[in-house]
């Protein structure tokens, strides 16, 4: 069976984790932390991207023992065997087409800041419609087109906000003094300031069309997390200097943060950047949610169609099309805005799977051979189950209720959906 070609380099995993973290998030969380923390709000980006940091540093190791694609669904079905991979890899492409659909909404929103006709139900209906017509075409073109549109996304995105901070510290300068948070407030904004950083391994997932994924992605999802670290908090600050933050409770904060410094035109500016962004963040998770689907496939817990990659393109278009489709429901239907409500806890239980995975690859493929787990990796899986744990315990019982729905229709699913024998993850440990 033909599989995809080899094509991502180190750039590419690069933007694709970028793309997964900077979406929708940055354009509305400086004024939320300021309202909470005040000046210390920059730092509740150093503290939380470093506890995360725990869990991308695990993802980075398991990263470096496969060579497919799959991410957290292959390293759970490499652990814990095909019925609690397929399950992984279920609520794993529900909650990003949860995701997209929702994320959908919100650059229509946008859109309609500037042009009020989308605002109407039939032209929102037609812009959603285009948005995901244009997302699932880029991502059937191939990945080296996907990732150039990621390219250009990015460079549209982050220049605007660039000359906001330039402009914004020009007249104001950056906070140098803050005060300790309430504990109160601090937990508040905890999770918030966490799933800020949720997508860094998202380029895993698309591990089978990286020319060398085992060298590249530990290095990318590591380097590109600390990369975001430090722009989430240079944003943060230059929201404070620009002078905006009594604007606090806008639901376009930055774009009202440009308007201060550089006038209409910046709003304007940071109006676009937020539509780019929101449509990078989505067009990252369209690349690595086909991958998934396309994985199990090539891996027996999907119909094989699944995994046919287009002879013109070299991409996985049956399992493209698949993922739209999903996306597609949920737009329909509406069913999306319910679905978020698990997509978090989703996510989590997601981290725990793949952190107890860790620890059985580990233990089962130990340095010294003697099935034990070396201490130094105690802390990581500490951190990262903690908080996985925390943020579980704040879901509503409405989300367990419909987790455990998912799970039943995902073991019926498992049942129907496999076909023949299922081929195990190579492991490929050193």
């Amino acid at each position: 069976m033909q599989k995809p070609p080899r094509v991502v380099g180190p750039i590419g995993a690069t933007l694709m984790s970028i793309n997964g973290m900077v979406g929708a998030g940055i354009f509305a969380l400086p004024a939320l932390l300021y309202a909470e923390v005040g000046n210390f709000a920059p730092w509740m980006f150093l503290i939380f991207g470093l506890l995360f940091s725990s869990s991308i540093v695990i993802s980075a190791r398991l990263s470096t023992m496969f060579q497919s694609s799959g991410g957290p669904q292959l390293w759970s079905q490499a652990a814990f065997g095909p019925f609690v991979g397929f399950q992984v890899g279920w609520i794993m492409v529900i909650a990003m087409g949860a995701g997209r659909a929702a994320t959908f909404y919100v650059l229509v929103s946008y859109l309609a800041v500037i042009f009020p006709v989308f605002d109407e139900a039939f032209a929102r209906a037609a812009a959603l419609s285009f948005i995901l017509a244009a997302l699932t075409t880029i991502s059937l073109s191939g990945m080296i087109n996907s990732i150039g549109g990621l390219a250009v996304g990015t460079v549209i995105k982050l220049s605007p906000i660039v000359a906001l901070c330039a402009m914004a510290f020009a007249s104001g300068g950056i906070a140098a003094t803050f005060a300790l948070p309430r504990f109160g407030a601090f937990e508040s904004v905890a999770l918030l300031v966490y799933f800020a950083f949720s997508g860094a391994n998202s380029s895993a997932f698309a591990a089978g069309e990286f020319k060398n994924p085992r060298r590249d992605l530990p290095l990318t999802m590591l380097g590109s997390l600390g990369i975001i670290i430090l722009f989430y908090m240079v944003v943060q600050w230059a929201y404070i200097a620009a002078g905006a933050p009594q604007a606090v409770g806008n639901t376009t904060p930055l774009a009202m943060a440009a308007k201060a410094v550089m006038g209409d035109h910046g709003a304007l500016l940071l109006s676009i950047a937020a539509i780019f962004s929101i449509a990078t963040n989505a067009l990252s998770y369209s690349i690595a949610g086909p991958r998934v689907i396309f994985g199990m496939a090539e891996r027996g817990l999907l119909p094989a169609r699944f995994a046919l990659v287009s002879r013109r393109f070299g991409a996985p278009d049956r399992a493209i099309l698949l993922f739209s489709a999903i996306i597609a429901l949920m737009l329909a239907s509406g069913a999306f805005a319910f679905l978020a409500t698990m997509t978090s806890l989703g996510s989590q239980l997601v981290v725990l799977c793949y952190v107890c995975a860790f620890a059985v690859l580990m233990r089962r493929f130990s340095e010294a051979n003697d099935g034990t787990l070396p201490l130094r990796w105690w802390p990581a899986m500490g951190i990262a189950a903690g908080f996985a744990v925390f943020t579980i315990v704040q879901a509503p019982t409405s989300a367990f209720a419909l987790l455990a729905a998912l799970l039943a229709l995902g073991t019926g699913l498992y049942f129907v959906a496999r076909k023949g024998e299922v081929t195990a993850p190579v492991i490929e440990f050193d």
